[in-house]
């Protein structure tokens, strides 16, 4: 038991960091150019997420077919969900950028849970490792936080539903620690390594499809390519340090 309080306290570490980016949003009313630099930047360390930390282990150890074919069902996954979420918005002029919106909204979500699975799991290892996941993803997460505050801003969401959405990102981190621990530090190496390719492929796909066209619904911003870049060369950065 002192063990599952640890990985809640580790974390906890992480939602706390991340919800950081949700008052800021509040705080400041920034430009569109901002939030999608966040979203590059966001967008960049997911994929260095997907293609350093979870998809070279589960290729190189997993069920190699299993392992593609969770990948190729985890981007399924995404976008059958986003067209779920088109069907839930009205129709109109600006239905288009609701769907989006919405979309955008529950890839964050569910990226936020698949975060806390991979603390969690991290967690049983040492408490060092789960340390440095929950700080190298909280780089991630305070940008996406950040982003969906100010979209959800923007879009005249009142702050009542702004301040659940909020405890909601906090709580997803949580939870999705609870059931690394709980549901998965016990399951075959093989289970685990192609829930890890269904995460990656779900991730991104939303990267693809929902975070890089939301950065770019207005333009694509200055420097679009070097700060996307930068979240991969962060990513990796912290990566190599935490070896």
């Amino acid at each position: 038991m002192n063990e599952f309080w640890l990985v809640l306290a580790v974390a906890g570490v992480a939602a706390s960091l991340t919800y950081l980016g949700a008052p800021a949003a509040e705080r400041f009313d920034v430009p569109h150019s901002a939030v999608s630099a966040a979203l590059q930047f966001a967008a960049g360390i997911i994929t260095a997420l997907v293609t350093i930390s979870l998809m070279p282990p589960a290729i190189r150890y997993g069920p190699y077919l299993g392992i593609l074919l969770a990948f190729f069902l985890g981007g399924t996954l995404f976008v059958i969900l986003e067209k779920l979420t088109a069907r839930l918005t009205e129709t109109g002029p600006a239905a288009d950028g609701r769907q989006r919106s919405l979309g955008l909204y529950i890839g964050i979500l569910v990226d936020l849970v698949i975060d806390g699975i991979l603390i969690g799991i991290g967690s049983t290892l040492t408490l060092k490792t789960g340390l440095l996941l929950a700080l190298g993803l909280s780089i991630s997460t305070v940008p996406l936080a950040f982003v969906t505050i100010s979209t959800a801003k923007r879009q005249g969401m009142p702050k009542k539903k702004r301040g659940q959405l909020a405890a909601l990102l906090f709580l997803c981190i949580l939870g999705g620690a609870i059931i690394g621990y709980l549901f998965l530090r016990n399951q075959p190496l093989e289970l685990r390594l192609i829930l890890v390719s269904l995460a990656s492929g779900f991730l991104i796909t939303l990267v693809t499809q929902s975070m890089i066209p939301e950065a770019n619904r207005e333009g694509e911003p200055g420097f679009a390519g070097i700060l996307f870049v930068g979240g991969i060369s962060i990513y990796a950065l912290l990566s190599f340090v935490a070896r």
